[in-house]
């Protein structure tokens, strides 16, 4: 989470406050200069770090052009980050681990180098955050490449949590309970639990360090998760009219608001998870806290979800009682336990794009649509033109929403943000997340730059493997458990799970279409639907095939099939240098975790083989090279777009470095993890033109501290000429009707006489200025329970909006609509009654239609025939430009303009 430098004990203020508002300003400055501040339909020559790019429907589309997609050469350019970060050893550091392990505190130059700039207590106070992002990024990213490096990272934060960031075991409230802000913290050092230790965020440290024990099998891992979670349990308020929990685990240091409000349900998703594996607790403590968390949730959160500070009061360094990012983990929470949120389907859409509303008041902020991607900030109060941060964290949520719910509505806007969003890296690995493309959040705090996005690329690819996965490439996009082991190879996918608890799903997308599945080495049938164990297939127009494998009870699991991938072994490639030969044994030599069967919830008929018995479409495994010296080089040409080296890690691995076609590749080969794992990727480059093109790798005869060598260990590579595009989604969006009621306060939506349903309106922009509440200032929600003429259906005209200008922003896809606005001079304050007839205050309403004039001086009542009576006006036939139909209010003379409801409805030739 972004830190906005609030004050310090001791009344200092952190530097990082003065620099944000500076750069604000000359955010600020630039929308001026440019003209882009107003209310007006939205489209900008460039976003972030590039130039815009739009589909045949004006509609934003990926800037990179290579086969493996935008959101692959962002997780790239992010795990390329990870690699060439930065260490710190043991005589600066309690122990040695990169830098990111202590705080998020960077700056990286135009040349890609990463300097760690001094820092202070306060700057290291995100742990939580930090963990959060690396354990939970790179685990998925291990599922999806393979790439062991998560093996070296999530341990290191872990042990360094649980070795150095938990409170004192004589503690006498929350004994060994982690410390989630450590402000008070030397950096580098141990963390003091004096700070603002914040409680929402320590069960997200749960979930996590609870994520590496199901990747590791680390069992000190699963204990401290254990001993947190019935902490919580014990420390539960059970009374229904309280918070089941404080905010803090000691309020009086705070300063601020000690309420905790709907980030309590991160509390209910670290007991949910600890349930699964089939810790309860004493007595069923933890489940008993778990439900009433989703009590609170469900009958005090949810009831208010308009209410500013429901879903604020989360992030650590400030009192935020506004609408901000972690309103999409909370809603990823009602997603996750939907049968015990039985409206959750109204529930989340209604709050993911309140978001928007909200958000966007601040002008500075320029918070918008731009080519049809919805962009907003954190929230109404910070951040000026940095946005990208917050489409990250919105999209996978609003795309899994869609996923779950069939919607396209959801599913198109998350598409289209996501790829907005992933506008904002240079191959250099600066990240500008400032819309006109500046370095703002991210300039300073590296998790908002690479491990966060790594995170939230994964989990919306995971949902939208079709349109955002890489193209003629072999991954496995989502998993129902953790993938404790996965081997990449020629023909082959096999991995093993944490777990197979039904209903045991997992998605893939494949370079080819599978031959046979085997589960625990028995086959699983194809099926036409996953209604019991089986798997089955849909075939993509380049070649490619997603494949939906459930496999309830069996945690082994091997795909193989007619790769179209060529394996080039180490004796077709090219050595100079002192390399020699290591024999390999005659079958894999797998690491794994431990199996989770004495811990893990019993699943009838829990099988577990072990992953890999071959190598390369079932060829044996060929002899690896090794280096230990500076300059010892391999080298291979290869034709096609992609290439994978693959290699041996192990406690005595060093350091390489990879050419591209000559070019020097900015990230760095680590061959050192703390067993040993053969054939693992070391290096991977895809998106390349199809074509010749040589990969060489460098021995750089160094190391990281914790290894006990330089060994580097080759095993050949895998490259691949396949091509074919399956495309990226293009002018998607619903077709069907949208209505919407402004102003609409309740959570169920209105059916009316015709029994069609109409929703809460959100997804419109007004600008009040920074920290204003848009739903306070400017929605009518006190329903007026006076009658209203001229219709069947009074209760669409009983609210509305108002103010001086506004747009609604309709995401649509092609094709052509009727537009009706609905107007009744209902409002809660125009109308007085008074002897001589009614004075009132008269809204002057002119319209415009993607720009183009459609309503002039509008005055409702009037027109009406009269207060309290309703008018509609019909517009037709509308298209969407740059995806979306724009409505945009404006007042007269200065006055207020206002709408109660709005239908955009096919026309049906």
């Amino acid at each position: 989470m972004i830190a906005r430098g609030r004050p310090l004990p001791g009344g200092r203020i952190a530097r990082s406050r003065l620099r944000w508002w500076r750069l604000r300003s000359c955010c600020l400055l630039a929308a001026l200069c440019i003209g882009v501040t107003g209310l007006q339909a939205a489209r900008l020559a460039s976003l972030y770090a590039h130039p815009t790019v739009e589909d045949a429907h004006g509609v934003i589309a990926p800037w990179h052009r290579g086969l493996n997609g935008q959101l692959d050469e962002r997780i790239n350019l992010a795990v390329a980050i990870y690699k060439r970060y930065p260490w710190v050893g043991a005589e600066k550091a309690v122990m040695a681990a990169p830098d990111f392990v202590y705080n998020s505190h960077w700056s990286i130059q135009p040349d890609g180098t990463i300097v760690i700039p001094p820092t202070t207590d306060w700057m290291c106070g995100d742990l939580s955050q930090r963990a959060w992002s690396i354990i939970k990024g790179l685990t998925a990213h291990y599922q999806y490449s393979g790439d062991p490096i998560a093996f070296v990272y999530i341990p290191l934060m872990a042990d360094y949590i649980l070795d150095y960031g938990q409170t004192a075991a004589d503690d006498p409230a929350w004994p060994l309970f982690p410390i989630s802000t450590p402000t008070l913290g030397k950096a580098y050092g141990r963390c003091d639990p004096r700070g603002r230790n914040q409680l929402d965020l320590c069960a997200v440290l749960g979930t996590e360090i609870l994520r590496a024990h199901k990747l590791t099998g680390d069992l000190r891992y699963l204990d401290a998760a254990r001993r947190w979670g019935d902490l919580f349990a014990a420390h539960c308020d059970f009374d229904p009219g309280e918070s089941p929990w404080d905010r803090y685990v000691d309020p009086s240091v705070v300063g601020w608001s000690d309420v905790l409000t709907g980030s309590a349900a991160m509390i209910a998703n670290f007991l949910d998870d600890l349930i699964d594996i089939g810790h309860r607790g004493r007595d069923d403590a933890v489940v008993r806290a778990r439900d009433r968390a989703r009590r609170f949730l469900r009958d005090q959160m949810l009831p208010r979800w308009l209410v500013n500070e429901t879903w604020g009061r989360s992030y650590w360094d400030w009192d935020n009682p506004i609408m901000c990012g972690t309103v999409s983990m909370i809603c990823d929470y009602f997603l996750r336990a939907r049968a015990d949120f039985p409206n959750g389907r109204v529930d989340v859409r209604n709050i993911l794009l309140l978001i928007a509303n909200r958000n966007s008041a601040d002008p500075a902020s320029m918070g918008d649509t731009y080519s049809g991607a919805w962009a907003w900030p954190e929230s109404s109060v910070c951040c000026g033109t940095s946005l990208s941060y917050n489409q990250y964290t919105a999209a996978p949520t609003i795309i899994r929403y869609g996923a779950i719910e069939s919607d396209p509505w959801a599913v198109e806007i998350g598409r289209r943000m996501i790829l907005m969003a992933t506008y904002d890296s240079d191959t250099n690995g600066v990240v500008k997340d400032g819309l006109l493309g500046q370095a703002v959040a991210t300039g300073e705090w590296s998790n908002l730059a690479h491990p966060w996005p790594l995170c939230q690329a994964l989990e919306a690819m995971a949902w939208m493997p079709r349109e955002l996965g890489p193209n003629r490439e072999n991954h496995i996009v989502r998993c129902a458990s953790v993938v404790q082991d996965v081997r990449y190879e020629k023909g082959r996918v096999s991995y093993r799970t944490y777990d197979a608890r039904p209903p045991a799903l997992d998605v893939l997308r494949l370079a080819f279409e599978p031959r046979q599945i085997r589960a625990d080495d028995a086959p699983l049938p194809r099926r036409t639907d996953l209604e019991a164990n089986g798997y089955v297939v849909e075939a993509l127009s380049n070649g490619d095939c997603l494949v939906q494998v459930r496999h309830d009870g069996r945690r082994a699991i091997a795909v193989e099939g007619p790769d179209p991938q060529t394996w080039r072994p180490a004796s077709e490639c090219e050595w100079d240098g002192r390399w020699t030969l290591e024999v390999p044994e005659s079958h894999h030599s797998a690491v794994a975790p431990a199996t989770p069967s004495s811990h893990a919830p019993a699943v009838a008929g829990e099988q577990s083989s072990p992953v890999g018995s071959g190598h390369q479409d079932g060829a044996a495994r060929s002899a690896t090279r090794l280096a230990t010296v500076q300059g010892a080089t391999m080298a291979v040409t290869f034709q096609g777009n992609q290439a994978r080296l693959i290699g041996t890690v192990d406690a005595d691995g060093g350091w390489a470095d990879a050419y591209v076609d000559g070019v020097r590749q900015l990230t760095r080969i680590e061959c050192w993890n703390p067993q040993r794992r053969d054939g693992r990727l070391l290096f991977v480059k895809n998106g390349l033109s199809d074509g010749l093109h040589e990969l060489k790798v460098v021995a750089r005869g160094e190391k990281n501290p914790l290894s006990r060598g330089t060994a580097i260990r080759i095993e050949g590579v895998q490259c691949s000429d396949a091509t074919g595009d399956a495309g990226y989604g293009s002018g998607g969006g619903p077709v069907g009707p949208q209505r919407m009621i402004f102003g609409y306060p309740k959570r169920a939506d209105y059916v009316d006489s015709n029994g069609q349903a109409w929703r809460p309106a959100t997804e419109f922009v007004i600008r009040l200025g920074g920290g204003q509440d848009t739903v306070a200032r400017s929605w009518w929600t006190t329903r007026r329970t006076k009658w209203v003429g001229n219709t069947r259906d009074p209760e669409l005209y009983r609210y509305g909006v108002h103010g001086k200008e506004f747009r609604v922003n309709l995401t649509a896809g092609p094709g052509r609509y009727r537009l009706t606005l609905k107007w009744a001079d209902t409002a809660e304050t125009p109308w007085m009654e008074r002897e001589n007839g009614w004075n009132r205050v008269v809204r002057l309403t002119s319209v415009w239609i993607n720009g183009e004039p459609a309503v002039d001086r509008l005055d409702a009542a009037k027109e009406a025939g009269g207060p309290f009576r309703a008018i509609d006006r019909m517009f037709s036939p509308v298209e969407p430009r740059n995806g979306i139909v724009e409505v945009r209010f404006q007042g007269v003379d200065g006055g207020e303009a206002m709408i109660q409801a709005l239908e955009l409805a096919p026309i049906n030739e």
